[in-house]
């Protein structure tokens, strides 16, 4: 099999394997609302909160990118990332089915260079290069399942990404 390191295009770096926990956390979504229960997914290893839904009046809804943003900012300022299990979360070795995820930037472009090997790939390699994308989507907790949803929830919710590219083409 062709192997190919998880270091995107602009880095140097390779990327984290996820270290995910889930579990529920009270977050003030307005600055002048009560908090409300969220169930949320947190990877330590980045730190970020790569899901999370808001439960009101018993019926789940996602948060959007900028409350996760701000979620990610009260964890890490909480340094939840630090002890997860002394908060009350729960390591967890993929995405719960309730969850949509998110990908980080370095995520996001290993997937779309990954892309750009399938497309050029050739009948003898297609299946070496699929194997590929799955033992990085496995990596870091996701399956191809949730990078779907993932681009399907991007795509219906928040159009293109700040630099004009979506998720995966």
């Amino acid at each position: 099999m062709i192997r190919f390191s998880n270091v995107s295009t602009d880095s140097d770096q390779p990327i984290a394997p996820a270290r995910l926990y889930e579990g529920h956390w009270r977050h003030q979504l307005h600055p002048y609302g009560d908090e409300l229960l969220c169930r949320v997914v947190f990877d330590i290893a980045e730190p970020r909160v790569v899901a999370a839904q808001v439960i009101e009046h018993s019926l789940p809804e996602d948060l959007g990118m900028t409350a996760l943003e701000d979620l990610t900012t009260r964890l890490v300022e909480a340094e939840v990332h630090r002890q997860p299990a002394a908060w009350g979360l729960a390591p967890c070795d993929t995405m719960p089915t309730w969850a949509t995820p998110t990908f980080s930037e370095s995520q996001i472009d290993e997937l779309q260079r990954l892309e750009g090997y399938l497309i050029e790939a050739s009948e003898e390699t297609i299946d070496d290069i699929l194997e590929l994308r799955d033992e990085f989507l496995r990596a870091i907790g996701m399956t191809p399942h949730d990078a779907c949803k993932a681009l399907r929830e991007a795509k219906n919710a928040h159009g293109p990404r700040k630099n004009g590219r979506y998720l995966v083409s």
